[in-house]
């Protein structure tokens, strides 16, 4: 089986694979020692770049990277988060994030991580200190903020100057926001945005990857399986990744996949990734026979172009 192809990540200096492994272990999970197993499996394909967070699986899956990829492991490129605290005093707390990393770090076995990024960078408590901040309360994208002076800046380039970490990042669910992030902050790696690539939603063309190519930064996307089967029960949407069509677009989406055979998983990620400008595509997985199925779609290549043109139509209804 031939190498997976390399790709520059942004400005790092470093090369990877760009088909990559996230961490999540969603709907489906099977286990410790299966996700184990299957992390194992990803290296045995190729793939080289892992990412995970406090968040996953209530820390687990620090714990399942951290054993999956012990040495006599290949050499890798492992990113992880820090955030999600239940406190939201601790959002603006140095300390506090230096405390949660050495957990971290811990539970990955490792004196460093390769990339460390701000989970939910677009959540506004990041850059507030005004009383009322909660999680899942978005930045303005027009607002007022001191963003280069927030504590958790401040943390990121103390990692960084300690070799906790060799690069810095931001991570979130929403383009727009996350876009003025990455206009209005410097000296950072990488931007990873999740649900703002996929069949149903191009959106990070439009305000991540023009920002992120200004400053040199590596793209990372992910979550583009998560609503090509279904759409959450009762779903709504401020229109950051789902759109007033989303249903719509779904049905269409599933007669094109009907239509064309391929595997909804498949379709999607042979269309996100025919996007040279992105660093990195993370899929998820529970299961090795999951993650070698991804493998063998990504090594399939680009859609064909008039497939790819069908689904683009389909993606481009999002408002």
């Amino acid at each position: 089986m031939p190498p997976l192809p390399l790709r520059p990540f942004g400005q790092t200096g470093v090369q990877l694979p760009v088909l990559a492994m996230g961490g999540g272990f969603p709907v489906g999970f099977a286990g410790f020692d299966c996700a184990i197993e299957t992390v194992r499996h990803a290296t045995a394909l190729g793939i080289r770049y892992f990412d995970t967070s406090v968040l996953y699986r209530s820390g687990a899956s620090q714990a399942i990277l951290g054993e999956a990829l012990a040495p006599p492991a290949p050499p890798h490129f492992l990113a992880t988060k820090a955030g999600h605290f239940r406190e939201a005093k601790y959002f603006r707390s140095v300390e506090a994030l230096h405390v949660q990393l050495q957990e971290s770090l811990r539970l990955l076995r490792r004196d460093s991580v390769d990339l460390l990024q701000i989970h939910e960078a677009d959540w506004a408590l990041w850059w507030t200190g005004r009383p009322g901040a909660v999680p899942l309360q978005l930045i303005d994208p027009e607002g007022s903020y001191d963003f280069a002076q927030a504590p958790v800046i401040q943390f990121l380039h103390e990692a960084k100057a300690r070799g906790l970490c060799r690069h810095i990042g931001i991570t979130g669910n929403h383009a727009r926001h996350l876009g003025r992030l990455v206009r209005e902050l410097d000296g950072l790696d990488t931007v990873l945005v999740a649900y703002n690539y996929t069949p149903l939603n191009v959106s990070a063309r439009d305000w991540i990857l023009p920002a992120a190519a200004a400053k040199g930064m590596a793209v990372v996307v992910a979550g583009l399986f998560t609503f090509v089967n279904s759409l959450p029960a009762g779903w709504a949407t401020e229109g950051s990744y789902l759109g007033p069509r989303s249903d719509v677009q779904l049905a269409q989406l599933r007669r094109l996949q009907q239509a064309c055979g391929l595997p909804m998983a498949e379709l999607a990620l042979r269309f996100v990734a025919d996007d040279g400008r992105l660093g990195a595509i993370l899929v998820g997985a529970c299961r090795p026979e999951e993650i070698a199925q991804n493998a063998a779609s990504f090594r399939r290549g680009p859609l064909p172009a008039e497939l790819h043109a069908a689904v683009e139509e389909i993606a481009r209804q999002f408002r």
